[in-house]
C-alpha cells in the first residue's frame, strides 16, 4: 500500500521494476518491522548528527527514485539507461566524508555518492541534471546527449563511462600527480592536499586493468612515493550473474604490500562513514594509498533488460530485497531521532513527486538530431601549435647536418621539457637508459628522474597514468615501446 500521494506512477509487478522493494519499504516503515541496525555504532563514533544522517538517507531516497523512474521511462521507451544503484546507496556515505574538491572517478552504480557530493555545492540541480542524461537529451550539461554519464567539472567527477575498470589506472595517475605537481611548483587543477578516489565493483577487481592499477599503486607507495589514493570496491556478491567467491575480494587485496585495507557494511550508514573517514584519514594524511572494501547488494537486477530471475531462484531475490539498504536507514533514523516513521514515508513520496515533475520537464528537452550534432564533441577543434614548440627556420644560406630521426625526437623533446616546467614523460625504460632505440637518451640526467619517469612494465598503466597527470593541468609524454605493446592499452585512450 503506497504512502500519501502514492508512487509518482504505477510500476509492474516484478522484481526487475521496483514495486515490490516499495511495497516492503512501505510496510516496514509503517508497521516499524524494520531490520536491527547492523552495528552498534553511535552518531559520535561515526562522525555524524541526527541531521547528517538524515541527509544521507535522503541522497539515498532520491537515488532510489531516479533508479525507479528510469525503469518506468524506459517501458514508456522515452528514457535509455537503466544501469542503477539500488542496493549500493551506503556510498553516499563515503562522499560526505570527503570533499567535493577531492577527485572522484566513479563506478556508474554511484548515483547516491554524486547526489550527496552535489549538496556540497549550492545551485546544483542535481534530479534535473541527471533525468536530462536518462533521457538523453543534448541539453544534459556532461555528456550532451550521448550517454548516461555520472560527471561534473563542478564536483571534480571526470566523467566515465562502461567503467569496467578502465578508471582505475587514470585514478593512480592523477594521484600521482598530486606530489609530482608540487615538486614540479607548478598550478594544479585541485587543492595541493586533495585525495583521489576511484570505485568500482567486486567483478571489475578481476580484469587485468583493475590488478594492474592495484599492483601500480602498491608499486610506488612500496617506494615510500606519496599515493594520495582510495580504491572504494562496492562489493554485491555477483558480476551480472556470476557469483564472487565469498572472501575473494579480501583475500586477492591483502596480498600486495603497502595497500592499506579498510571494510566497511555499505548497508549501514554509519559504519560505512566511519570507515570513509578511517580512509580519507590515511590517503589525505598520511598520503598512503587505500582499498575500501564496501560490502553491499545488488537489486532490481544488472539493468532493466536483465531478467535476473533466470538465474536467481524467488528465494535468492526475496534475500536480497530484505536487505535493502533504505530499510537499514529508515531503521537508523528512526533509532536516531533524526525522521519519524511517517516523515520517512512523507519524505519518500515528496522525493517521488519532485523525480516525476524534473522527468517531465526533461522529455520536453532537445535532442541530438544530425550526424553533425553527434560528432561536435568528439572532432577536436583546430589548435595553433605553440610558437614555443615551433624550430626556427633556417638562416639564409645556413646548411645543417644530416642526422636520425631518433636524435630529432630527442632534441624536440629536450626543448619541450626545458620549455614547459609541468611536461613530464613516463614509459618503460625510457630515463636511466635512454629509451630501446636511445630516443631518449641523456634526458632524465639533464631533466631530473621526476621528470623523466621509469615506469613498471604495464602499458594499461602508463597510459592511464598520462590521462591522470592530465586531468591535473600536467603535460604528459608517454611512450609504448612497440606498437603490437599498444593494443592491451587501448582503451585507456579510447576511454
Amino acid at each position: 500500500m503506497p504512502g500519501p500521494g502514492g508512487p509518482p506512477s504505477p510500476a509492474p509487478q516484478s522484481s526487475g521494476s521496483g514495486a515490490s522493494l516499495e511495497q516492503r519499504f512501505y510496510k516496514s516503515v509503517r508497521e516499524g518491522t524494520l531490520p536491527r541496525p547492523r552495528h552498534e555504532w553511535s552518531l559520535d563514533d561515526a562522525g555524524l548528527t541526527a541531521a547528517g544522517l538524515r541527509e544521507l538517507f535522503e541522497s539515498q531516497m532520491l537515488s532510489r527514485q531516479l533508479d525507479l523512474h528510469a525503469r518506468r521511462l524506459s517501458a514508456q521507451k522515452v528514457g535509455f539507461y537503466t544501469i542503477g544503484s539500488s542496493g549500493h546507496e551506503g556510498n553516499a556515505a563515503i562522499a560526505k566524508a570527503l570533499r567535493h574538491t577531492d577527485p572522484a572517478l566513479l563506478h556508474y552504480r554511484d548515483a547516491p555518492f554524486f547526489i550527496q557530493r552535489s549538496k556540497q555545492v549550492p545551485g546544483i540541480d542535481i534530479t534535473y541534471d541527471m533525468l536530462l542524461s536518462f533521457v538523453a537529451s543534448s541539453d544534459d550539461p556532461i555528456a550532451g546527449g550521448r550517454h548516461k554519464v555520472l560527471g561534473s567539472k563542478v564536483l571534480t567527477v571526470p566523467p566515465q563511462t562502461s567503467t569496467i575498470a578502465s578508471q582505475l589506472p587514470k585514478a593512480v595517475g592523477a594521484a600521482y600527480s598530486m606530489p609530482l605537481a608540487k615538486k614540479l611548483g607548478v598550478p594544479t587543477a585541485w587543492p595541493a592536499d586533495s585525495v583521489v578516489v576511484c570505485s568500482f565493483g567486486d567483478a571489475s577487481l578481476n580484469h587485468s586493468t583493475a590488478q594492474g592499477a592495484l599492483n601500480a599503486a602498491a608499486w610506488i607507495a612500496y617506494q615510500s612515493v606519496p599515493l594520495p589514493l582510495i580504491f572504494v570496491c562496492e562489493d554485491n556478491g555477483l558480476g551480472v550473474s556470476v557469483p564472487t567467491p565469498a572472501g575473494w575480494v579480501a583475500a586477492t587485496v591483502k596480498r600486495w604490500p603497502a595497500l592499506q585495507y579498510v571494510s566497511c557494511d555499505g548497508l549501514d550508514l554509519l559504519d560505512t562513514h566511519r570507515a570513509a573517514r578511517q580512509a580519507e584519514r590515511l590517503a589525505r594524511g598520511a598520503r598512503k594509498p587505500v582499498f575500501l572494501h564496501m560490502s553491499c547488494v545488488r537489486l532490481m537486477g544488472h539493468a532493466g533488460a536483465d531478467a535476473q530471475e533466470g538465474y536467481l531462484t524467488p528465494a535468492e531475490i526475496d534475500a536480497q530485497e530484505r536487505q535493502d539498504p533504505l530499510l537499514y536507514s529508515a531503521a537508523l533514523a528512526l533509532e536516531h531521532g533524526a525522521m519519524s516513521a511517517a516523515e520517512i514515508v512523507e519524505r519518500y513520496d515528496a522525493i517521488g513527486a519532485e523525480v516525476k515533475r524534473a522527468a517531465d520537464k526533461a522529455l520536453t528537452r532537445p535532442k541530438l538530431r544530425t550526424v553533425k550534432e553527434v560528432m561536435a564533441s568528439i572532432i577536436p577543434p583546430k589548435r595553433p601549435s605553440p610558437a614555443a614548440a615551433r624550430r626556427p627556420p633556417p638562416a639564409s644560406g645556413e646548411r645543417r647536418e644530416k642526422t636520425t630521426l631518433a636524435r630529432l625526437i630527442n632534441a624536440a623533446l629536450d626543448r619541450a621539457l626545458a620549455t614547459h616546467p609541468h611536461l613530464v614523460m613516463a614509459g618503460e625504460d625510457i630515463g636511466h637508459k635512454g629509451g630501446v632505440y636511445g630516443v631518449t637518451i641523456k634526458l632524465q640526467a639533464k631533466h631530473g628522474a621526476h621528470r623523466v619517469i621509469d615506469t613498471l612494465l604495464d602499458e594499461q598503466t602508463i597510459l592511464g597514468l598520462g590521462l591522470g597527470l592530465a586531468h591535473n593541468n600536467l603535460l604528459p609524454v608517454v611512450e609504448i615501446q612497440y606498437l603490437a605493446y599498444l593494443h592491451n592499452a587501448e582503451d585507456q585512450i579510447r576511454g
